[in-house]
């Protein structure tokens, strides 16, 4: 079928396990949308029963909903439940929980808090790797509390087992417990009946980035109801336990009626070569240019190759300084690690280049919100400037639902920031002052520069993309020992190429700074992919 039939024919599907292939730009969202409106409106989901959209983060939550509220209407949530995996969890143990032995007052992870936790325990970036996974293997099944203590001390890491007593002792649970205790309770059949019979039909999105876990709590609402949606190409959650082969595999499995798109609405005809290049190299699918004529130069890949980060930092200040006199423009940075980026801010600011920083807790537009929106109330608690953050970060979260994990997540992650400005001398205005408030994450992205890296610009585009450091070691990153992680590195490169529309710039140095000294660098393997795209040198 051609594309746009593939695309509404999706849509008008009837209710039935059905699978979308759509790489990077092809209208996934769009087409999600379409078939939520196609239910709502043709009688196949009708009042009070509703549809169950699933996706991953806060920001992809958010475009959805964007999306939704264009094509189902103003009144799309009284058809639609919109959340991500872990505010589903949440939401079935805050209605179900005390079936197991989940009280109303258990604690939903907070990554400060595990940060901490994790290096009071021993753990450190080089070992934090194998604890995650130890953890993940104790929590994969249906495994009770029991099971699980068991199964850590079985494991010999005693990092690990002082990890899970300290969830224990702080009534807290971790990322995996939301879905492994979630799934306990849908195990119960008369739950799960009363989930089955409420949701006609379900919408999965980034079907690449579940994991089997995930994916069975999804089955046991929506076997045989459920559309999903999802590009093996981009499934760069490996690390954190994402499964996208196995996935994959399962809902095969399902016999589920396939549909494909391949015309990219995104991108330039030149950033489609790179990234078309870089899926080749992964035999992944090769898209076509949907709309050609709205890029009469035919867009931009460029190289930006200098010989250390201050001298690439310099350039690329410079090249960005350009591209923004036209005010409508949007930049985004992306880099792979912190250490890249620190170089990049560090030169911005002494410039006095205005960017946003999408790594910053205090970056995101609710948070901020909430934030100023309560920092008067908060002052007049306490003279004390600790205990006004204190009730601060209480006003803010009794403003979110007891089921918003990653928003709380995000309350505590913003507060903490701002008592380390407080430890250092400013009052609690001050430091809310210093916040910025990014736009709404269901809006496009605003012009200016946005600094970022991969996981967090998965699904955003930007007029230019700059790719920072196409170095071996840095991209892959040199911790990728693997086969499989090495993939996935190249999956991540290919999802910063595909978030630019117009132009991309690749950025490569000859040598970098290390405890040790300076060191010579080798270029990235996949720069001689992409070299037949670059149009020009700068």
């Amino acid at each position: 079928m051609t594309e746009p039939d593939a695309a509404s024919e999706f849509a008008a599907c009837g209710i039935r396990d059905i699978l979308l292939l759509a790489p990077a730009g092809c209208g996934k969202t769009e087409a999600l949308a379409l078939r939520a409106r196609t239910l709502a409106t043709n009688g196949l989901v009708e009042s009070p029963r509703k549809q169950l959209a699933i996706t991953f983060s806060n920001r992809a939550k958010a475009n959805l909903a964007a999306r939704f509220r264009t094509r189902v209407g103003i009144g799309w949530a009284g058809h639609v439940t919109l959340c991500n995996f872990h505010g589903l969890a949440a939401r079935v143990l805050r209605a179900h929980g005390e079936l197991i032995g989940i009280g109303l007052d258990v604690g939903f992870p907070e990554r400060g808090w595990r940060a901490r936790t994790m290096n009071e325990c021993g753990v450190t970036w080089e070992t934090s790797g194998l604890v995650d996974a130890v953890l993940r293997t104790a929590k994969q099944d249906l495994a009770d509390d029991d099971e699980v203590l068991e199964r850590l001390r079985a494991s010999g890491n005693d990092s690990t087992l002082q990890f899970e007593l300290r969830l224990r002792e702080e009534n807290r649970l971790d990322y995996d417990d939301l879905i492994r205790l979630a799934r306990r309770v849908l195990a119960l059949e008369p739950v799960a009946e009363l989930y089955r019979n409420h949701f006609a039909a379900l919408l999965v999105d980034e079907v690449q980035d579940l994991t089997l876990a995930q994916l069975d709590l999804v089955t046991k609402i929506g076997a045989g109801k459920t559309a999903y949606a999802g590009d093996p190409a981009q499934g760069i959650y490996g690390f954190a336990g994402a499964q996208p082969d196995e996935v994959f595999a399962a809902i095969d499995a399902m016999h589920p009626r396939p549909y494909k798109l391949s015309r990219s609405y995104r991108s330039s005809p030149a950033v489609l070569n790179a990234v078309n290049r870089l899926a080749a190299h992964m035999e992944m699918a090769q898209l076509e240019c949907a709309e050609p004529d709205e890029w009469p130069d035919g867009g931009t890949v460029a190289l930006v190759h200098r010989n250390d980060v201050d001298a690439e930092a310099g350039a690329l200040l410079e090249i960005i300084a350009r591209l923004v006199q036209d005010p409508e423009v949007s930049v985004g940075v992306i880099v792979r690690r912190g250490s890249r980026a620190e170089v990049f801010k560090s030169s911005a600011s002494a410039g006095g280049v205005d960017f946003d920083d999408w790594t910053s807790p205090t970056h995101l537009g609710r948070v901020v919100e909430l934030l100023r929106s309560n920092a008067g109330t908060a002052s007049k608690a306490s003279s004390d400037p600790s205990e006004q953050l204190e009730s601060l970060e209480e006003l803010c979260r009794s403003a979110l639902e007891s089921s918003d994990v990653d928003g709380l997540d995000e309350v505590a992650g913003a507060c903490e920031a701002l008592g380390e400005l407080i430890a250092h001398g400013r009052t609690l205005r001050g430091a809310v002052g210093t916040c910025r408030k990014a736009p709404p994450l269901d809006r496009p992205v605003a012009p200016g520069i946005h600094l970022l890296n991969g996981h967090i610009g998965k699904g955003q585009e930007f007029d230019w993309v700059v790719v920072m450091g196409l170095e071996a070691g840095h991209i892959p990153d040199f911790r990728a020992k693997t086969e499989a992680d090495t993939r996935e590195e190249l999956r991540v490169l290919h999802v910063c190429a595909s978030r630019a529309r117009h132009g991309l710039i690749l950025t490569m140095v000859d040598e970098v700074s290390t405890r040790y000294g300076s060191k010579a660098t080798e270029p990235c393997p996949w720069l001689e992919v992409v070299s037949p795209a670059l149009t020009q040198e700068w």
